[in-house]
């Protein structure tokens, strides 16, 4: 027969063993759920540019960054220093440009933020319209554009300053949504 001495020895290795299994068990499953929660980019690219192109083989838009990372638990990009040119048909192109930037996983929408800049040039490559705003929205395919926060929009003889905007590129069309302010500067009167 073993001593009670002996029994013990046995009961405490069991439970020590057991409570190193389950530890380890726990801990295993901490770490999965926390790869799967975690947020880290697969791969990233320094100074790139990439272009789209319609079905008819005309550009739809041309992407710039500094930085781009590509994060595959939600398949979306985040930008730095991004600078957006879209395409429009029989008009120039409209630029945007911000510090960030973050694109969905279609690809459809980009999340700008931090100085979002949006300006367009005359056929004459001359400055047209400006818009300054905190940041912006921007889903490509509908050249559609809008932000909640202030928006400014400058033009040759005017200034307007609003608390949300929306801007419908292809159209050349924007509503301003609240407090909206407007200065017009008179016309010069030739001598």
């Amino acid at each position: 027969m073993l001593s009670d001495r002996w029994k013990l020895i046995i009961v405490l290795l069991v439970v020590a063993g057991f409570s190193y299994w389950a530890l380890e068990k726990l801990t295993e499953d901490d770490a999965t759920k926390l790869n799967k929660l975690a947020h880290y980019p697969d791969y990233y690219m320094e100074n790139f540019t990439t272009l789209t192109m319609n079905q008819d083989g005309t550009p739809k838009n041309r992407l710039n960054a500094v930085y781009m990372a590509h994060y595959p638990d939600d398949n979306t990009s985040e930008l730095h220093k991004p600078e957006l040119e879209i395409f429009r048909v029989d008009r120039p192109p409209i630029m945007v440009t911000a510090d960030n930037g973050w694109v969905t996983s279609n690809n459809d929408v980009i999340l700008l933020s931090g100085n979002v800049y949006l300006h367009q040039n005359d056929e004459f490559g001359n400055l047209k319209v400006e818009l300054i705003a905190e940041d912006a929205r921007v889903l490509v395919d509908q050249k559609y554009a809008e932000t909640d926060k202030a928006a400014t929009l400058i033009t040759k003889r005017s200034v307007t300053n609003s608390i949300g905007m929306r801007a419908y590129l292809q159209e050349q069309r924007m509503e301003f949504l609240s407090n909206v302010q407007t200065t017009i500067e008179p016309r010069q009167a030739t001598q």
